[in-house]
């Protein structure tokens, strides 16, 4: 091995060294989501011309090629993790399928609920928290097409920050069963944020407003108290500073342009000086 040789390794082996953990699987997982999207282009394209048994083939096929290479691999490391996740990702186009070729209506939830009650033994099954994320994506697009579309006027939303809120206590309580840190909740975290705010437009939004503040509040006082890492501190900061900024640009008026940008200014610096002092010296173990 020359001297160039033994550089370029070391320099290798540094930087996968310096590389966060969930880097790997989120490249994986990114990876599986695009040769599905390439998938569902190559079928769209050649589903005229195809009958129903090669369409039914093409994601039974997938999901057994992954399922075998599972069994193979395991669920260890990411390449097992990654398969799993294709498994479910093969199970949701295969009610694609079905409802293409059968016909059996054009309402989405329909789909989600298909999917969800049939991936849910397999989130069971394989432990692995991309696939979970993945059914409870699943479920939100359920509660929102079916609410969305019936009960226009029932609040729907609080449905889904409740169920949000709900994916964050489990995904914490599994995560603090197995020592790892509190990035992954983030997930849940922004789409109760989202939710609530999408529930605060065209509504009532200081008592909006005071809801989603005391709910984030405590959750940042939750993820520095139990040192939950300072992704998920810094996020409930953020999150703060979000309605707080919302609040501060709805009650000044046009003239206050000014003290809107400073006030909104100090709010996330100090903020980020906050987070930065509460987590200083904090050891990832994730």
């Amino acid at each position: 091995m020359t001297k160039k040789q033994r550089v370029f390794r070391t320099l290798l082996t540094n930087l996968f060294a310096s590389t966060p953990a969930w880097v790997g699987p989120l490249c994986g997982l990114t990876g599986a989501a695009l040769f599905l999207a390439g998938t569902v282009c190559f079928v769209a394209y050649n589903w005229a011309a195809w009958g129903a048994l090669y369409k039914f083939a093409l994601p039974l096929v997938g999901l057994l090629a992954c399922a075998v290479g599972v069994y193979r691999t395991g669920l260890e490391n990411n390449a097992g993790r990654v398969l799993s996740f294709a498994c479910g990702l093969f199970i949701g186009l295969f009610w694609v399928v079905f409802g293409q070729v059968y016909q059996t209506g054009a309402f989405v939830y329909e789909f989600c609920l298909a999917w969800a009650i049939t991936l849910l033994p397999l989130v069971m099954l394989a432990g692995n928290r991309w696939l979970w994320l993945l059914w409870a994506a699943v479920c939100n697009g359920y509660i929102l097409s079916r609410f969305s579309l019936w009960m226009t006027d029932y609040p729907y939303m609080w449905l889904l920050i409740a169920f949000n809120v709900v994916c964050f206590a489990v995904s914490e309580w599994v995560a603090q069963r197995r020592g790892k840190g509190g990035w992954f909740s983030l997930f849940f975290l922004a789409a109760v944020l989202w939710f609530g705010l999408l529930e605060g437009i065209g509504h009532d939004w200081e008592w909006h407003f005071w809801c989603s503040f005391g709910l984030m509040l405590f959750l940042g006082l939750y993820a520095w108290r139990l040192r939950r890492g300072a992704a998920q501190l810094g996020f409930c900061a953020l999150a703060l500073d979000v309605l707080l900024a919302s609040q501060v640009i709805s009650s000044l008026n046009i003239g206050d342009g000014i003290l809107t940008v400073l006030i909104v200014m100090v709010l996330f610096v100090g903020s980020g000086g906050a987070v930065y002092a509460l987590s200083r010296g904090e050891v990832d173990h994730d």
